[in-house]
């Protein structure tokens, strides 16, 4: 795929932003692919329950 002449790439995955009022502190991707792994899985969980725990305390 060609952006203004630049080559992009796409991979699938998901990306856990964190922000503090309104700006982002923290970004974490967790690359998944066509068939998400039990690893995969567990990884995602692992952020997500990070995130929350990050976020009730930053608020």
């Amino acid at each position: 795929m060609a952006v203004d002449d630049r080559a992009a790439l796409s991979y699938p995955g998901i990306a856990v932003i964190r922000r503090r009022h309104g700006e982002v502190v923290d970004r974490t991707w967790l690359p998944v692919g066509e068939e998400p792994t039990f690893a995969d899985d567990e990884a995602l969980i692992a952020a997500l329950h990070a995130a929350w725990r990050w976020s009730s305390h930053a608020a």
